[in-house]
């Protein structure tokens, strides 16, 4: 039975009065999977997700961060002018949004594609999805004046606007360009998609409310933008997120926020909402996320406890008390913990929150109770069930890898005192990936990391995760101690015995702008044939690996000598965030008590970079062997 009919069974008495209501939306969109159901999307009275190359809405002719269609990126050899000046440098990041030329050829550009989409009324014209905006010296006289880069943005798609007065012209509110400018007003005819991505999830928009915060923000957009015709709301349309886009399966106790953030984007005028979820297969309980974000988009007011009971009941049937109270347990505890809620961050930023291991075994304990009361009912049931514990088996996982010598941590000793994967997280590593597969997620990240990508680095990092080699439990000493809000999780974490993954939130130690120069000492002169460690690349992040590598030795601590180097030049990134092995080793082992290690930072970013400022530098576990 589809999900759209249990809950319209469930909720005859909110569909009466359903019936009556007017929405304060007139566009309504909740990107998720049940949405792409027109007979679910009508029922929910929410526009149908139709994802095409331009848009995700027939009414649009081009969606978001659309710069790139109009002047091509290969354009930068011939004229480099058209793009997007950083740090003295043309880059293909952004356009130059002060150049006659790249408003004539957008110009064309977008006529020639409203020629062949006639019945398309909204065309975006909106930034990329980078902060690269151009800083050349006319674009940043805009900006100045506006007091945003909003300034620039904003002149340049008012002057697109005035080509096509029948159509609408939308354009981003994003990141960098989220604060209203103060000078700049939009055309009559130019659409603001205002986006709330950094916003903290874990308590209502609308708490914070000082400059700089979104609510501000979109008051002063509310007030700016005019009406498309007299009497309208502000051509606005919101862009909200609900989900955790680097952990999709990932628990995101989000619910009880979705109706005053709602109520907010109302009470300021706004007419359309866009709310980002999941549209592929997978993700933390879609069915549930749709179902409260459809009803509470076309009426903010309904009673979200009774809402959320009804649902629950109906989805999992007699299993759904288990999972009404596995959600507003989790809830509960991110309150108590007092922690941010954030779009990309990783499980263990909550390891001593609402995933806690102790938190983990009692979200457990209920979905025990859960799938034991479905078991002999309905299969579709007990497969949801199955399908919603993804999320709680996730979490065990990466918390397991993120605290690995802890009691609930992945690797235990054996007799013999050597760090092993614990059987425990094998099984449960193989349960997890072969019910991802058969429940058909096809990702764990936004745009990558498959169920097998997932399974390879997993048990990789199993079979790699813990080292056993000289240095572990001895002592390192360090010329410049490694920034507080990445410290490895100990002073030793470099020594530790235990390797970091991909993902720089946990296991790495970093440095901004210094060099890593790091003394182990062995106790007493050991043989030392080799040198291991890895360096992560995750450029997007400023985090660069070093220029150079240098291993020395010492048996006094004070007279030093050459053990090895390695040279590392410097180039783009290609491919996603990943660890880069350094091995410098002898022809023959090498007596020494003292051995300095040092990674030569490259300091300022390079100017094709983008951005202003040093680069990271993050190491993972030196291996001495």
């Amino acid at each position: 039975m589809r999900v759209a009919l249990i809950v319209a069974i469930l909720l005859v008495q909110v569909s009466a009065s359903h019936a009556q209501h007017r929405s304060p939306f007139s566009f309504r969109m909740v990107y998720y999977g049940p949405a792409k159901d027109s007979a679910y999307a009508a029922e929910h009275h929410i526009r149908q997700v139709i994802q095409t190359r331009d848009s995700e809405d027939p009414e649009w002719g081009l969606w978001v961060h659309t710069m790139h269609r109009f002047v091509p990126a290969t354009l930068i050899d011939a004229h480099p002018e058209y793009f997007a000046e950083r740090n003295g440098v043309r880059i293909p990041d952004q356009l130059c949004l002060s150049n006659p030329e790249v408003l004539r050829i957008t110009v064309d550009s977008l006529r020639a594609m409203m020629a062949r989409k006639p019945a398309a009324r909204y065309w975006s014209v909106s930034q990329l999805d980078n902060f690269n905006h151009c800083q050349c010296a006319l674009c940043q006289r805009a900006d100045s004046i506006d007091g945003s880069p909003s300034g620039s943005i904003l002149r340049f798609v008012n002057a697109v606007a005035d080509s096509f007065p029948d159509k609408v012209i939308s354009t981003l509110a994003y990141q960098y360009s989220r604060t209203a400018p103060k000078v700049t007003k939009p055309r009559h005819n130019v659409n603001i998609m205002l986006c709330s991505i950094e916003e903290d999830r874990s308590k209502p928009i609308a708490e914070r409310d000082g400059p700089g915060s979104f609510t501000y923000d979109l008051r002063q957009w509310a007030q700016l933008t005019p009406a498309q015709r007299p009497g309208q709301a502000p051509n606005i349309i919101v862009w909200d997120y609900v989900i955790n886009f680097s952990h999709l399966v990932l628990p995101f106790p989000n619910w009880k926020v979705l109706q005053p953030n709602i109520r907010l984007f109302r009470g300021n005028g706004v007419p359309m909402v866009f709310e980002q979820g999941l549209s592929s297969p997978g993700g933390e309980m879609p069915e549930f996320r749709c179902e409260l974000l459809s009803q509470l988009l076309w009426n903010p007011d309904l009673d979200v406890d009774s809402l959320r009971t009804a649902f629950l009941n109906g989805f999992y049937g007699q299993a759904g008390p288990f999972i009404d109270r596995y959600t507003r347990l989790m809830e509960t505890e991110l309150d108590k913990s007092k922690l941010p809620l954030t779009l990309y961050e990783h499980p263990q930023a909550h390891k001593t929150g609402y995933l806690s291991p102790a938190n983990i075994e009692r979200y457990k304990a209920l979905f025990d109770s859960a799938e034991a009361a479905v078991m002999d009912e309905d299969t579709i049931y007990h497969w949801r069930v199955k399908d919603a514990r993804l999320g709680i088996m996730y979490a065990e996982l990466e918390i397991a890898r993120a605290m690995p010598r802890a009691p609930n941590g992945l690797f235990a000793k054996d007799a013999t005192g050597t760090w092993h994967a614990k059987p425990y997280y094998t099984a449960l590593l193989d349960t997890f990936v072969l019910r991802l597969k058969r429940h058909g997620h096809r990702l764990l990240h936004e745009t990558r990391n498959t169920p097998d990508e997932y399974f390879a680095e997993f048990c990789a990092h199993l079979r790699n995760g813990a080292v056993n080699h000289l240095a572990v439990g001895r002592t390192i000493q360090f010329a410049e101690p490694p920034a507080a809000k990445y410290n490895g999780g100990s002073a030793d974490a470099l020594i530790d015995g235990f390797r970091a993954g991909n993902n720089y939130q946990f296991g790495w130690q970093g440095w901004w702008g210094k060099d890593l120069v790091a003394t182990i000492d062995l106790g007493t002169a050991t043989p030392v044939k080799r040198v291991e460690t890895a360096f992560l690349q995750d450029q997007a992040s400023w985090i660069f690996l070093p220029s150079q590598v240098q291993v020395e030795y010492s048996n006094d601590g004070i007279t030093w000598a050459p053990f090895g180097t390695q040279e590392l030049p410097l180039a783009k990134q290609q491919g996603p965030p990943a660890p880069h092995a350094v091995r410098i080793a002898a022809r023959s082992p090498v007596s020494m008590r003292y051995l300095r290690f040092t990674a030569r930072n490259r300091g300022a970013l390079p100017p094709w970079h983008g951005s202003k400022g040093d680069c990271w530098l993050f190491c993972d576990e030196i291996v001495v062997r």
